[in-house]
């Protein structure tokens, strides 16, 4: 699709119409990711149960890899999505080079840490020396073969970025089917193709992965000149970092259950293993949505249609508590033919059915604490995504979870619907803080004609650089248009940015407002350049930095030519 045809998508089309067109392919392409994951493990099971182990030992790793190239992904989707919102659509291209050669980069770092230390990680992950070779080996492979995950995920949000779901979909599905078609034939030996045992299932792997970014390749743009890249790679990875955080998250506190529940037996870890594979298939909508939503997010928010924002989340929360309704029916009302599908124990199976009532009533509140987080990751509110995802997932689920485990294993799974009720109801504070701040600045942000000459200010406004990103944000929510430059000077002859802030006389004591709501005088202690008369170590001086400067002056308004 065409970068003109997503800005018009954006702009014209209902939510509900952009949600309905751009989720489908998106979900479509996480279900087959879904049945690769289960068809590849299948595969390496039926050729030895140590390789399976070794799969298992090497995932986390998978997880790493995978974090840092969808959240660089992340990063570059939304920074595009902001500037083409801004009709900056130069530097989304430039933002799009950027994100490849961080991929190349996160692909080297990667390949050279695998040959390092891929040896003591498997040696301290299991006693037997055969799991510890199968593991070395597919780990190696995976990730020293690992440029076209990286790529793909850039290339894919690029496009993704300007509206083009279908593309990254066929390339997802390509890949998942390369890799499971290669996997028996590569494993076992099928033709021509040696039996290559785990070593198959890694190549195999890697070509699905090489096949997707061949498919978005046309992703590609001329990165920047080396003199702007730092500055393009810290936006993107400042607006990526709650997605790679999110993601890792998720290793840590499924090694911390784990770990819980083998103090119980190895059929409560299998359950919890058994749970995540089934809720994969009915958390595929909700993930989707929150894909399909950041660049929309983005590119409304930058254009400052905060209504439509608000409706974007409200219509997505909607439509994927109609999914999850599907997925509570089911593990209300038939886990045990859920948990048949893998296992016939009857141990997993009185545990399973139990934590599986209890963990579907978390289903409905876990939109929230998963849609929201997105939302603050879309405007630019990186602080607010991070504290959600930490309370979902490290603040509240494994402290209850351990907590509970001390009373007895059934009592665990409540851990479940109380995160996501304690991370959903903080998320909606949080939002609800948002959209007062957007009523607050409402009629400041419609610029409306008026009648006449009208009366024009120019603020000049001296900002502390640790303020600076505050102020911004706020005069922007307030829909006020400024020129930011960086300048020195003052005691310390200390950073700082000049704001040029053009805007209608009545206007001036709400720009002053807003600059004093976040600016903020303060001490600091720093080490003293004055000699003394005899040598010695500096000492430290406590002086008082921050604040603002203002100036307002009279200006002629002129008409745009």
């Amino acid at each position: 699709m065409r970068a003109s045809s997503a800005y018009s998508l954006f702009d014209t089309e209902s939510v509900w119409a952009i949600l309905m067109r751009i989720a489908p392919p998106v979900m479509l392409a996480q279900l087959i990711q879904a049945m690769y994951n289960i068809v590849d493990s299948y595969f390496v099971g039926q050729f030895s149960s140590d390789g399976l182990t070794a799969l298992s030992i090497v995932y986390p790793v998978q997880l790493i890899v995978t974090a840092i190239a969808v959240g660089t992904g992340v990063g570059v989707n939304t920074l595009m999505s902001r500037y083409d919102g801004q009709g900056n659509h130069h530097l989304a291209d430039r933002t799009a080079g950027t994100g490849t050669v961080l991929a190349l980069i996160s692909w080297l770092i990667f390949a050279v840490l695998s040959g390092l230390l891929m040896r003591p990680f498997a040696a301290v992950s299991t006693e037997s020396s055969s799991v510890a070779d199968l593991a070395v080996t597919y780990g190696t492979i995976v990730c020293v073969g690992s440029p076209g995950v990286f790529l793909e995920s850039t290339w894919s949000k690029v496009h993704q970025a300007r509206g083009n779901m279908r593309l990254p979909m066929l390339a997802q599905i390509a890949g998942a089917a390369a890799n499971i078609v290669l996997d028996p034939i590569l494993i076992f030996g099928l033709g021509p193709a040696p039996a290559l045992g785990v070593a198959g299932a890694a190549y195999a792997t890697v070509a699905g992965q090489v096949l997707a970014a061949l498919i978005v390749a046309s992703g590609f743009r001329k990165p920047p000149p080396i003199r702007v890249f730092r500055s393009y790679a810290a936006k993107i990875y400042r607006l990526g970092f709650p997605s790679i955080f999110m993601q890792l998250l998720f290793t840590v506190y499924i090694m911390a259950l784990n770990m819980i529940l083998a103090g119980f037996s190895d059929d409560a870890v299998t359950v919890l293993g058994l749970y995540y594979k089934v809720q994969s298939f009915f958390f595929i909508p909700l993930s989707g949505l929150q894909t399909c939503i950041v660049p929309l997010l983005s590119y409304t928010y930058a254009k400052g249609a905060y209504g439509r924002c608000r409706r974007v989340v409200k219509d997505s929360v909607l439509l994927a508590m109609s999914f999850m309704l599907v997925g509570i029916a089911c593990f209300e009302l038939i886990p045990e033919q859920l948990l048949r599908i893998f296992t016939a124990e009857p141990a997993v199976l009185e545990i399973g059915v139990h934590a599986f009532h209890i963990i579907g009533t978390s289903f409905l509140p876990a939109v929230l604490s998963l849609i929201l987080p997105v939302f603050f990751q879309a405007i630019g509110a990186a602080l607010p995504s991070v504290l959600l995802s930490l309370t979902r997932q490290i603040f509240c689920l494994i402290p209850v979870f351990w907590l509970f485990s001390r009373i007895d294993l059934a009592y665990t799974w409540l851990a479940f619907p109380i995160a996501e009720v304690v991370t959903g109801t903080l998320g909606l504070c949080f939002y609800l803080h948002r959209i007062h701040i957007w009523d607050r600045y409402k009629g400041a942000a419609l610029n409306p004609e008026r009648k006449g000459a009208t009366a024009m200010k120019l603020i000049t406004a001296i900002v502390n650089r640790r303020d600076t990103s505050e102020v911004c944000a706020a005069l922007t929510d307030a829909g006020f248009y400024f020129t930011r430059m960086a300048s020195t000077g003052g005691f310390l002859t200390g950073g700082n940015s000049t704001l040029l802030i053009g805007t209608e006389e009545d206007r001036v004591p709400q720009a002053i407002a807003i600059i004093r709501q976040n600016c903020s005088r303060r001490t600091e202690k720093i080490s003293s350049n004055v000699q003394l008369a005899t040598p010695s170590a500096a000492y430290p001086t406590e002086v008082t930095i921050g604040g603002a400067t203002l100036f307002v002056s009279d200006v002629t308004q002129f008409e745009k030519i």
